[in-house]
């Protein structure tokens, strides 16, 4: 899921992670460094080869003034937001993409879906496939260390349980791991989109 238009974007360029767009875009310096290792609180559109791209926030992690304190031994926030931002993330689960696209339709009028094929990921990345059992994004209820690299486990040492989430280090450039686009208006109406 993403912002409607991106679509248009991905077909030209990839599936690419929000470290490969802010190495791209058009930043000074200091502006780049810190949105690579600094939560986003908002959303951040970037100018990546004449285009506008919007990274989506990571709101949810500064709900925590004291986020270090949940960072295992040795890693620091700026550690975690790297780790982050060098992956591409697609939800295992249909009712919690339906849960963001709502929340996001409503907010900005329609969203670009992409249905991707496990087996066509599984060929076109392999190895780079990373399953997590939390919302990396996001902070659960409980004291102590919650982020940490281990979070990230790959196809093969996975729990046989359903991945809260599943990642591609570094993107997808292989577009034909997406069989289906479409854009999902305020209205309800789905409209498909060209391959």
């Amino acid at each position: 899921m993403a912002p409607a238009g991106a679509w248009e974007q991905i077909r030209r360029s990839g599936l690419r992670t929000a470290e490969q767009l802010i190495l791209a875009a058009d930043l000074d310096d200091a502006l780049r460094l810190s949105l690579l290792g600094s939560p986003r609180a908002a959303a951040v559109a970037l100018t990546v080869t004449g285009q506008t791209i919007v990274l989506r926030d990571q709101a949810p992690l500064l709900k925590r003034k004291d986020l270090q304190s949940l960072m295992a031994d040795g890693m620091d926030v700026a550690d975690w937001i790297r780790l982050l931002n060098r992956r591409i993330y697609l939800f295992s689960r249909e009712a919690a993409m339906r849960t963001l696209l709502e929340k996001y339709v409503a907010r900005d009028g329609a969203q670009d879906i992409l249905v991707i094929s496990p087996l066509r990921l599984l060929d076109a990345v392999g190895s780079r496939i990373e399953l997590t059992t939390q919302n990396t994004g996001a902070i659960a209820r409980r004291a102590g260390a919650q982020k940490s690299p281990e979070v990230f486990q790959p196809l093969r040492r996975f729990p046989n349980r359903v991945p809260t989430e599943v990642t591609v280090v570094d993107g997808v450039g292989d577009l034909g791991v997406v069989v289906r686009a479409e854009r999902v208006h305020r209205d309800g109406r789905r409209e498909e989109l060209r391959a």
